[in-house]
């Protein structure tokens, strides 16, 4: 199985955060993982705030010597995500939804709004850690 990490949980394994339960651990490590370069311009973001201390560039490097696939952003990925519900406006969690329904991917995350619209509609691919 291939896995799209949302921010938060690439961000959780790089430091190997105890937020991610043995499980999460086991399927990621076990899995084709992917980062998509919308998490990297989310931590460039929030690193530029003062809000994250790793840098973008050491996000990206990271995520590539563990073994992650880093996915460009492409336009279907940009028009799939104006088609999802509107009940969540985050633009990097729709982005990464729309990225992991367009790329046949399985949303890895621990975002309660992604959570709960997963539970309203079991087609979308989103994954709880």
């Amino acid at each position: 199985m291939r896995l799209l990490l949302d921010t938060q949980v690439a961000l959780w394994w790089l430091i190997g955060a105890k937020r991610l339960s043995s499980a999460s651990r086991k399927r990621i490590a076990s899995s084709e993982c992917v980062v998509s370069v919308a998490s990297i311009w989310e931590v460039a973001i929030k690193h530029r705030l003062g809000r994250l201390p790793v840098s973008p560039a050491s996000f990206r490097d990271q995520m590539k010597q563990g073994g992650a696939t880093i996915l460009p952003i492409e336009d279907e990925h940009a028009i799939e995500s104006g088609g999802l519900p509107a009940n969540h406006s985050d633009p990097f969690d729709r982005l990464l939804l729309a990225t992991a329904i367009v790329e046949g991917l399985q949303l890895v995350t621990a975002d309660g709004k992604l959570l709960e619209l997963a539970s309203t509609d079991d087609s979308l691919p989103i994954r709880g850690i």
